[in-house]
Formats: C-alpha cells, structure tokens, sequence
C-alpha cells in the first residue's frame, strides 16, 4: 500500500467499487489555528468481500474512530490510507462511519474566510475519500460555521439553522462528479444575485472597493450568461448541472478551478482596473469562458486518469476562443492564437525537460507535474490542427457524439479519438502518435536541389524532432514563402492531408524561403543565412501580421540557438517597436527586449543602451495615440530602468507628480512601481514602501504588501532571513504572495547575491510538490530561476542534477524546463563575447 495513489490501487478500487456516497459534516471555528472537527459517513458497494483503503494525507491519530456496518474498529492508518479490513466489509452495500480531525493542506484557510482547492488528489488531504477521477460519486455536506460568514458548495443550499454564535448550512446532495471537483468556501463575504436569460447566478466576493465591483459586475454575469448558451447549442447538451454560482477569491493560486456549481476565480483576474485594455478585457471573457466549458469538458464527462488531463484543459481553451472572439471583431484572432499560446509552449518544449501532450502517471501524489505549457499552449495549437485536418462540421459531430455517449462518466483521449477516426481522411492514428503521445518541438528545414538556369529540380520539406529526422511524422499543413530580389509568393504544403500537392519543380530557385509562410506552423523553422538577413532587415515590411508575428518569434528562437547575435536582434527591435501597429506584435517586442537587457547582455552592454531604451519607453508611452501600446511601453519602461534618470522619473510617476494623458494607472500599478523603486533601492525606498502600504485600503492587499516587503529590503540579512521563513511550509501557503516576494528576492538586480538561494530552492522542491497546489512548483522553480544568466547560476543547477543523478524524472524535468533561459544566456553570452 504505497504511498499517494498507485495506478494499480485505483485500477482494482475502480473494479471493484461502485455508487460511492459521502455524507460529510464539517465544524469551522472562528479561531483559523484550531483544528476542524468532522464526521463522514461513506457508502459504497462492493463486487466480492475484500479489503478497502480510503486514502487520508494527513496525521494518521487525525481519525479518531471507525464503524464498519455497525462495527466499531481500531482505526488503521498507513501510508496515507485508512484501511478497511475485509473482515468487517461485505459484498454489495456498505458503509463506513468515521470521526476525524480534518487535514489543513487544502482547506485555504485565512482569519475571515477559507476555500478547498482538492484537484488533483488532494480531497484526501483534508477527510478520507476514495480520490480517484474514475470513481465518481455524490457528496451531502453539513457545514457549520460562524453566523457572520455565508457558505456556498457544489450544491444549493437545502436548510439552515442556527446555534449560538454558529450557522448550519445543510446543501442538497451533489451531482455526480469527480473527487477532485467537489469544493465548498466559507467566510466574511458579499453576494450579488442575478437572473440572466431565466437562470440565477450568484457572485461572492470581499472586494471593498465597490466602484471596481460596480464597473465589472455587469460584464461578469454577461460573460457567463453567453457563454452558457453558446456551449448549450454547440454540444447539444444542456447545462449539465443543478445551480451556477462563483466565487472571487483574493490572490487564489490559479486564474480560476471549474468546480460545478462553486467555480472560484481569482479576484482581480474578473475585476480589472479603471481603463482595462482589450486584451485585459479579452482575458475576462476568455477565463470566465474557459471555466464554464469545462461544465462539460472536464465536470461532466472527466478523464479516467490524470494522465489524460490535458483533454479537458484543451477542450476549455479551444471551447473559450470560440465563445469570446466573436465578441472582439476588432482583434486578429489567428494572431491573438499565436501570440497566446506558441511563445509559451516553445519556452517548455524548446528545453531538455520537455515531455508528450499525454504523459505517463504512476501515482497520482505526481498528478500535479503533468500540468503546464504544453497542456496549456502546445495542445490547443494541436487541437486547431485536428478541426482544420477534419473540418468544423464534423469535429463538432465528433465532440458531440464523445459527450453524449460518456455524460457523467470517465473517457480517455484514446476513446475520442476513436470516434474521430471514424470521419478522419487522412491518418490521424499516425498524427496522434507523433503531436501528442510523443515529446519534442519539431525543427522544420527543406532540401532542394536546383540544376540549369537555375530552376528547382527537387524540393522537399523535412521535420526533425531532436537528433532524428521525422519524415512519416510530427506532418502539419503549411505555407512556404518564397522570395527573390523582385518577387514573393506563398506555396501551400499540405503535408498533413495532402502531401503530394507540394510541387515546386521547375520553379526559378529562390534566394529565400520561409517554411512558416502561413504563420500557425509549430516548431522552430530554420533559417538559411540569406533568408535570415533578410528577414532581420524586411519584417516590417511584411503586410500580413500573423505572418510578421511568426517572423519574430523565429527571429527570436534563432538568437535563442545562437545563430543570430543579441545585439543584430535588439538592434531589429529597437528600429521596429516605433513603427509597428499590432499591440500584440509589439507586446512580444517588448518582451523580447527586456529578455535580451536583462538575461543576454552583459552589464556593460546594458549600461550603454539602458538609457535609450528607457527614452523610447517613455517617449512612446507619451506620444503613442494607442492606450493600449502606452500601457505596454509603460510596462517596459518600469522593467529595464536601470539610469537614475530613469528611477527619477519612475518615482515622479508614483508619486503622482508626473502624469501622462490616456495612461491610467491603477493601485496595483503604483504598488509595482514600490516595489520596483524598492528593488533599486532609490534614496528613501523605505519611506516609499511605507507610505505604499497605507495607500492599499483592501485588509487583503494589505497583507499581501506586508508579507513581500522583506524580500525587497536593502539589507541582505533581511533577505536572508525572509528565505529561511519560505523552508517552513506554513510560510508558503498563501503561493501568489510568495511568488511575488520571490520575484524581487531573485531580481537581476539582485541576482549576484541571490545565487546563494538556488540550491536549497532546489532542495526543497520535492516538498513544494508534495505540499503545494499543482502550478506551484513549476512558479517556484521558474521564479527562482527566471532572473539569473550567471555561469554561478548554471554552475548551481548542474551541481545540483550532479549530486541528485537519481532525482524523480518528473521533477527533473521541471528543472530542465525552468533552466532552460539560464543555460541558453550563458552559452549566447559566451558565443557572442566581445
């Protein structure tokens, strides 16, 4: 009986076990540092009379008794599971009464309010459950707690009832779902109620500023209203479950968690600032969109293993797109896609850590490192591959059919593709093999070879996926662009679905081809020198912006393998980012600047550009008519400042002496301007930070200033100290304040003296997994990493891989991925040294 839960446990449970039932009671105190009193009842049914174990992470004398069918035992806890001996069970109905103290871990608590967070395994974390996907059950909860706080849960609210200073909310039992999907919170918190198109939603929040409330609370109940019916109409299934409420938690660990009937966002995720962008406004609509889709993708029919749970994340966001573009017909959606998912799918899959769309899971205490950008970003680019090879019309028959035919049941990504084969025209059990069973980023290069006059006589298209070329797979209908001095045309290469349609014979040899002429290609397309040099001097040129977007993301890859120098590539960025038009292109602009300042230059470089960059930072955010693009030039200005005429001006911006027109900047954005003058440690940094902290009105805000002000201090004993508090887990509980403290703590800036924290971050890492939520230990690793280019750093990674050669490949990897810039700036910087 290992521990966590084995593949194995959960494949004989899932034989054996049926029609699961929790009755579950909970006793909240007012006090957050007493325990959690709580009794279960658990009914099941079984096959043949053997033995059982619930699973229960937490302290084994937490349970306090057992009852068997009406037998009294001594309770039995080992490896984090409480065992049930065949002696007491039976063949068909059972039940099992248990008394506990709840576990902590997952229960979120805070003084006024808490929340559960139970994906992936860890329901079991706070009261024993069978927490398996594919063992789906329904849950009656009896929660109490103090009279001024509500309670809201997967299901309605059946009776309440009063006792002294405590409330008693009994809920209706549940639908039919997935352990990690059952949720309730519980606190000091407001709620609007709304009725949109003959449904009632309610809201709960504690934001106290009530004119952000008011400004975004229309928005917020629309989004959910559209998006609820256009999902309704596109799957042919009704809103699959009884009641949709959402709650806005501050500084929740994720953009939001799909539980039925209980979705709980992140607050200022749903509650922008005065002024939002579009793309702000966008990022509203696509998260709240995400999250109700996955009412069908993901809460009614739920993968069987979390192996498979990139299949959900996949469906939400492909689901999401469709839902919010129609809405923004102002935005270039094909462009919108690219700048959102490929940059941030290559980061992963560029690196040695990178791993398959479905990945292997042994035990589901791992669950939480199959989660990140290849789930998030590479798969939707693969999703969009499946409709276009198929057709919308019957991609959506197929997803029709896969939802009809598992509701409220478990599926895998082998049964949908299944049913898809059904209507494929072309092989998609090859394509499945190689986009989403195997790992890698695809190297796309071409072969031609030419004879008299200079005509093509052979010209193929290769896929390289690390040291071996891929002919037969990793295909992907694309576009080649194909230039000479006086001409440029676009081929299609339909490699995927009509190889042979690829014909370039006799074509007058080209001085250029770019293999990604239709922009949506995946991989890295390798640049001959001449199309190279001349792409670096006509992108701007390039009329259609998907197809410039995929230019500077390849441009950048380039520099990334070194084969175009940092200064060559800044010198791009810096003519380009005055003239070009698309806020996203210029967004990755931008990002491509600060990473070249701050991870590829050397500071002797940086000092000679710094304040140029900054005078076209703040030139542009000046001058630009774009409120949009002030914002973005804003951000970089606030990013690369490194001149004291530079910090001048940032402080003259937070103290409201300086103000520029069409530029509105919200608390959170003078909050980061402390926090930056602080990293810099500007005369008075301190009085700053001070005067900052009553500036928040927000109790919750608040607490957060307070908890990363040591991270930002002047004085390194502090800092110091301020790491030492992270190794004790209770001081990493609240993940987003950490992550912000952890940001400045390894700020370049501050890197030379933070190189000092890699290796016991690294050593902690195993316990961050175990005792953090599932995007944790990725933001750990990746915000430690993230602001050091140092051979010190790189020197303290490989020394930590030399001593741990035997370290789980699961967290191995997420240390490849996370390193992955550090090693890449290292080598360029060495390559390119003057």
């Amino acid at each position: 009986m290992a521990k966590g839960i084995p593949l194995k446990l959960a494949q004989d449970r899932k034989a054996h076990i049926s029609n699961v039932v929790y009755d579950l009671s909970l006793d909240i105190p007012v006090q957050v540092t007493d325990s959690i009193l709580g009794e279960e009842k658990v009914f099941f049914d079984l096959t043949e009379k053997t033995l059982v174990a619930l699973d229960f992470n937490a302290k084994p004398e937490n349970i306090k008794k057992v009852i068997i069918n009406d037998k009294e035992v001594d309770p039995v806890v080992r490896n984090e599971h409480v065992i049930l001996s065949d002696d007491y069970l039976k063949q068909g109905a059972n039940e099992i009464q248990i008394t506990f103290i709840a576990g902590d871990q997952s229960l979120n608590r805070h003084d006024e309010y808490l929340y559960t967070l139970f994906v992936p395994d860890r329901a079991s974390t706070c009261f024993p459950i069978f927490d398996q996907p594919d063992l789906k059950a329904k849950f009656n909860l009896s929660l109490t707690v103090p009279s001024e706080w509500q309670a809201v849960a997967n299901a309605s609210v059946a009776k309440t009832s009063n006792k002294g200073s405590k409330t008693t909310y009994d809920f209706n039992t549940s639908p039919l779902i997935s352990t990690y999907l059952f949720s309730f919170a519980a606190g000091k918190m407001e709620k609007i109620t709304r009725h949109v198109n003959g449904r009632e939603m309610n809201m709960y929040h504690r934001e106290t500023d009530t004119v952000k409330v008011n400004r975004n609370v229309d928005a917020i109940f629309d989004w959910h209203s559209k998006a609820l019916s256009w999902l309704e109409e596109y799957t042919g299934q009704p809103y699959p479950f009884e009641k949709f409420d959402f709650v806005l938690i501050p500084s929740f660990q994720y953009g939001g968690m799909e539980h039925p009937g209980a979705i709980l966002y992140k607050s200022n995720s749903l509650l922008l600032d005065e002024s939002p962008t579009l793309r702000q406004q966008m990022g509203q609509g696509q998260l709240i969109a995400h999250e109700t889709a996955h009412m069908w993708f993901g809460d009614m029919v739920t993968m069987k293993w979390f192996n498979d749970v990139w299949l959900k994340e996949v469906f939400a966001n492909f689901m999401a797109s469709k839902i919010v573009n129609p809405g923004f017909p102002d935005i270039n959606h094909d462009l919108q896609f690219l700048m959102s998912h490929y940059p941030a799918a290559y980061d992963v899959d560029r690196s040695q850590g990178t791993h398959p769309i479905q990945q292997p899971l042994e035990n589901l205490k791992n669950a939480g490192t199959v989660y990140g950008s290849i789930i998030y970003h590479k798969a939707p680019v693969v999703m969009h591959m499946l409709e276009d090879a198929m057709g919308e019309e019957a991609f959506k028959n197929g997803l029709r059919q896969y939802l009809k035919q598992f509701a409220f049941d478990n599926a895998s990504w082998d049964d949908l593709i299944a049913i898809m084969a059904k209507d494929a025209d072309f092989d998609i059990d090859e394509w499945n093999r190689s986009w989403v069973k195997e790992a890698g980023m695809p190297s796309v290069y071409f072969y031609m070879k030419s004879k008299g006059k200079k005509t093509i006589s052979k010209f193929d298209v290769y896929t390289r996926v690390g040291a071996k070329n891929n002919s037969k797979g990793w295909k992907q209908d694309l576009s080649l662009m194909v230039g000479n001095e006086d001409s440029l045309y676009f081929t299609p290469a339909p490699l995927l679905t009509d190889p042979k349609a690829l014909d370039m014979k006799g074509k007058q040899e080209p001085n250029y081809v770019f293999t990604n002429g239709g922009g949506l290609g995946y991989g890295y397309f390798q640049l001959g020198s001449q199309t190279k040099g001349w792409l670096l001097a006509n992108v701007d040129s390039l009329q259609d912006p998907v197809l410039r977007a995929a230019v500077w993301i390849d441009l950048y890859e380039s520099m990334l393998r070194a084969q175009i120098a940092p200064e060559a590539l800044m010198d791009r960025c810096v003519k380009s980012i005055v003239k070009e038009k698309e806020a996203l292109i210029v967004s990755y602009i931008t990002d491509v600047i600060k990473d070249i300042f701050w991870k590829f230059y050397t500071e002797e470089k940086q000092q000679k550009v710094a304040g140029q960059l900054e005078g076209i930072a703040l030139n542009m955010a000046i001058n630009t008519s774009s409120e949009n693009l002030k914002s973005t030039f804003f951000q970089m200005l606030t990013s690369i400042t490194t001149t004291s005429h530079g910090e001048a001006i940032l402080r003259s911006f937070w103290s409201h002496d300086t103000e520029v027109e069409g530029l509105t900047l919200s608390e959170s954005d003078y909050t980061n301007l402390a926090y930056g003058l602080a990293v810099r440690e500007v005369d008075g940094y301190q009085q700053i930070l001070e005067e900052q902290l009553e500036r928040i009105s927000n109790p919750d805000r608040k607490t957060k200033f307070k908890f990363v002000m040591p991270a930002l201090s002047a004085d390194s004993a502090v800092r110091n100290d301020f790491f030492k508090k992270l190794k004790d887990p209770k001081n990493r509980e609240n993940e987003d304040w950490v992550l912000t403290a952890l940001s400045y703590l390894h700020h370049p800036l501050r890197a030379e003296t933070s190189v000092q924290y890699i290796t016991p971050s690294l050593e902690l890492l195993k316990e961050v997994q175990l005792t953090g939520d599932i995007f944790f230990p990725q933001r750990w690793l990746s915000t430690t990493l993230g602001g050091h280019s140092s051979v010190a750093a790189q020197d303290e990674v490989n020394m930590f891989l030399y001593a741990h050669h035997n370290y789980p490949a699961h967290l191995k990897n997420k240390i490849l991925q996370s390193s992955d810039m550090l090693f890449r700036a290292v080598d360029v910087k060495r390559k390119y040294a003057e």
